[in-house]
C-alpha cells in the first residue's frame, strides 16, 4: 500500500496536475489540498421519527452539522476520516447506517440533490442511481410522496441499489434497470418533472478519495466518455416534461466531460435553456463554468480540431458562466461539476393521433403488482383497515405511493409515438423493485410486519400494536424474552407476530409472541434502540 509521500511523487508528475492548471484560477492550491484524506461526512434521514435522537448523539461524538446543507434533515461532519471511527462510536455509527437512520456519503455528492431541489408529490428520475446514496436524499426532499425511478444500467449494480434502497425504508421509490440511454417515457402524457443525470466519469476530483486517480487519469478517459455522457443527458431532456428540469452533474473536473457535454447540448437543441442554480447551493465555495477550454491528446497535445474543443458561438460560451464548478478544497470536499437545464415550452403535434398499434406485453415475474383483491382483505383482516397502495412482488409485500400506482395504470407512448404499451403493466420500464418492503406472505396470508415495515406500522397496521410497560419493552431490546402475562388482560391470549410499544418508546418493535414474546429485530436495530436511548443493561 502507497504512503501519502509515494501518492504526492506520482500526483507531482502527473498528467491531471498538468491539465489542472488550464481548468482553475488556483490550481496550486487545489493541488496542496488534494492529498489529506476526507473526513466522514453523514446525512441523517428526516423520515425516520427519532432523527433527533441521531443528532443529539452526533453532536454527543463531537460531529458538526454542514452549515451549507439545505435540505430536509442535516448533514454531518464527524471527528475523524473516512472509516475512521473506533469502539462504540464505529459500531453504532454502522449500525445507524444499516437500518437507515443515516446515510454514510461524501459531502459533495449531496450537492446535486440540492441544486435538482426535488419536491413532494413530483415524477423524479435518477438516470444513474447506484448504489443509492443520491436516491435516498431524493427521497428525503420528497417526503413519502411522489414517485422516484431509480434506474441502472447494471443488473448487479441494481442489487446494490436495491439493498440500499430498502435499507434506507424509502416507500417512493422504484427500481428499474435500462441503459439511461434508451430508458422508456413514462407512462401518461407528461414526462418527468426533475431529472438527475449523476454521469460516468473518470473522477478526477476524486483525489483525495481514490489517489489511484492520480496515476491512471488520462485525457483520453474523457474524450471516450463525452459521447455516452451527452446521450445520457440528451436522452433526459427527452424524458422531462415542459418545465421540468435535469442537473447534470459529474466528480470529474475534466470540461470535456462538463462544459463541453453541456455546450453539445445547447447547441444540438432548441427546446432547452441553461439556468443558475446558485441559490440552492448558498455557502457552497464555487466557481463559474469555463467559457473556453482546449481538449488534449495523452501527450497534452493539442486537439483543436476534435468535436470536443467547444463552445461553437459566444451566445453558448456566455451560457456556460451558469455552470457550477465546486471547489471542494476550499471545504475540505472533493470536486465536483454541476449545471441546471430546463426544458422549454415547444408546441408539438399530438402525436396520439397517428398511432397505430396498441401493445399488451407482459411484464416479468420480478416486477412488483398491486396487491389483488383477495389479499387485500387478507391484510386488512390480519391487521386492520388499510388505505395505503400496497404491492406484492412473489412472498414479499411492500408499501408504495398513490403517484407509483397512476404511474403503473397509464399507457406509455412507444415507437417515436407510432404504437402505445396498455396500461395496468410497468412494461415498457424493465422493474426490479417497487416501495418499501413491510411484510411477507405465509401460507395464504400475511405473517407479520417485518423490521423494515415497522417504521410505518401505525399507518398499515394499528390493529396489532400492543402497549406494554417500559421495563418490559427495554428488556426485549436486550434480547430477553418475556413471560406473555407483561401484555394488556385482552391481549394474553394473542399469538404469532405482533408489535410493541410503551410509553417512553413509541416506535413499534416487532415481536414473536409463543410461549413467550421475543423481538424479531436485527443486531443493528437494537444497537440503535439502545444506542440512541444510552441504555445500560440491569
Amino acid at each position: 500500500m502507497k504512503s501519502d509521500s509515494d501518492w504526492r511523487i506520482s500526483a507531482d508528475n502527473s498528467l491531471l496536475r498538468r491539465g489542472t492548471v488550464a481548468w482553475m484560477h488556483d490550481a496550486e492550491t487545489w493541488f496542496e489540498r488534494s492529498f489529506e484524506r476526507l473526513p466522514e461526512t453523514i446525512r441523517v434521514n428526516p423520515l425516520r421519527k427519532d432523527s433527533d435522537s441521531v443528532e443529539a448523539w452526533l453532536r454527543s461524538v463531537g460531529a458538526e452539522p454542514m452549515s451549507w446543507y439545505r435540505g430536509p434533515g442535516s448533514s454531518w461532519v464527524m471527528p475523524f476520516e473516512r472509516g475512521g471511527a473506533e469502539g462504540e462510536v464505529r459500531k453504532l455509527l454502522i449500525s445507524l447506517h444499516e437500518t437507515g437512520r443515516l446515510t454514510r456519503q461524501e459531502a459533495v455528492s449531496m450537492i446535486p440533490v440540492m441544486a435538482l431541489n426535488p419536491k413532494a408529490g413530483e415524477a423524479v428520475l435518477d438516470m444513474c442511481a447506484s448504489p443509492g446514496s443520491k436516491t435516498s436524499q431524493i427521497a428525503e426532499f420528497m417526503g413519502g410522496m411522489g414517485v422516484l425511478i431509480a434506474n441502472e444500467r447494471s443488473r448487479k449494480r441494481c442489487n446494490l441499489l436495491v439493498a440500499n434502497i430498502q435499507r434506507h425504508r424509502s416507500r417512493v421509490t422504484i427500481v428499474s434497470n435500462h441503459d439511461g440511454r434508451h430508458i422508456p417515457y413514462l407512462s401518461g402524457e407528461e414526462g418527468y418533472d426533475a431529472i438527475l443525470v449523476d454521469a460516468p466519469c473518470t473522477g478526477s476530483g476524486t483525489t483525495r478519495k481514490n489517489p489511484e486517480v492520480w496515476r491512471q487519469w488520462k485525457p483520453s478517459g474523457g474524450l471516450g466518455l463525452h459521447s455516452m455522457q451527452f446521450g445520457l443527458l440528451n436522452r433526459a431532456v427527452d424524458l422531462l416534461k415542459p418545465g421540468g428540469r435535469v442537473v447534470y452533474s459529474t466528480c470529474s473536473l475534466d470540461p470535456v466531460e462538463n462544459e463541453a457535454v453541456i455546450s453539445q447540448i445547447l447547441q444540438k437543441r432548441e427546446d432547452v435553456r441553461l439556468i443558475g442554480c446558485s441559490d440552492n447551493i448558498d455557502g457552497v465555495s464555487i466557481q463559474e463554468g469555463l467559457q473556453s477550454w482546449v481538449p488534449t491528446d495523452d501527450d497534452m497535445r493539442p486537439l483543436e480540431g476534435s468535436p470536443w474543443a467547444h463552445p461553437p458561438s459566444e451566445e453558448i460560451s456566455g451560457e456556460l458562466s451558469k455552470c457550477i464548478r465546486v471547489r471542494g478544497h476550499m471545504m475540505d470536499a472533493g470536486g465536483f461539476f454541476l449545471a441546471i437545464i430546463e426544458k422549454k415550452h415547444v408546441q408539438t403535434e399530438d402525436v396520439l393521433e397517428d398511432i397505430s398499434e396498441v401493445r399488451f406485453p407482459e411484464d416479468s415475474v420480478q416486477a412488483s403488482q398491486p396487491l389483488c383483491e383477495i389479499d387485500r382483505l387478507a391484510f386488512e383482516k390480519e391487521f386492520g383497515g388499510c388505505d395505503k397502495p400496497l404491492w406484492r412482488r412473489g412472498k414479499r409485500i411492500a408499501i408504495g405511493t398513490e403517484r407509483m400506482l397512476d404511474v403503473w395504470s397509464k399507457r406509455t407512448i412507444v415507437s417515436n409515438g407510432k404504437a402505445i404499451v396498455e396500461g395496468h403493466r410497468w412494461r415498457p420500464m424493465n422493474i426490479v423493485h417497487v416501495g418499501c418492503e413491510i411484510s411477507e406472505m405465509r401460507s395464504g396470508r400475511p405473517s407479520r410486519i417485518i423490521e423494515d415495515g415497522a417504521h410505518l406500522a401505525r399507518e398499515i397496521a394499528l390493529d396489532r400494536i400492543v402497549k406494554i410497560g417500559d421495563s418490559d419493552f427495554e428488556k426485549l431490546l436486550f434480547g430477553e424474552a418475556l413471560e406473555t402475562d407483561c401484555m394488556p388482560p385482552d391481549k394474553t391470549d394473542i399469538r404469532g407476530g405482533w408489535l410493541v410499544s410503551s410509553e417512553s418508546n413509541p416506535e413499534p418493535l416487532p415481536v414473536w409472541i409463543g410461549g413467550k414474546i421475543t423481538a424479531m429485530v436485527s443486531k443493528h436495530e437494537q444497537t440503535c434502540r439502545v444506542g440512541l436511548r444510552g441504555l445500560e443493561k440491569v
